[in-house]
């Protein structure tokens, strides 16, 4: 699925124009993004969290076989809750 599709979806769920739906959507994830810019967590019971992780600075190898330094970042990472796991262990 994706964007347009869920975006149609979610406008038949909450009953209103594919438009409103995308600017609901558009809200929430810019929500998130600034919560998560806050805080280093943003925890949803039974849907899931998103936690913030520091990726250490290092040394990689590129393809070509250079040495070059990646800087210290901060990584998003999601782990689904447990009605979010059930939903997808459902689906056949």
């Amino acid at each position: 699925m994706n964007k347009t599709e869920f975006i149609k979806l979610l406008a038949q769920k909450m009953d209103t124009s594919a438009v409103n739906a995308d600017k609901s959507l558009k809200i929430v994830f810019e929500t998130i993004g600034d919560a998560i810019a806050k805080e280093d967590s943003l925890a949803f019971v039974g849907f899931g969290t998103f936690k913030t992780t520091i990726s250490k600075a290092r040394k990689v190898k590129t393809p070509k076989g250079d040495i070059v330094d990646v800087s210290e970042k901060r990584i998003v990472r999601f782990s689904p809750g447990a009605d979010l796991k059930a939903k997808a262990a459902s689906r056949k």
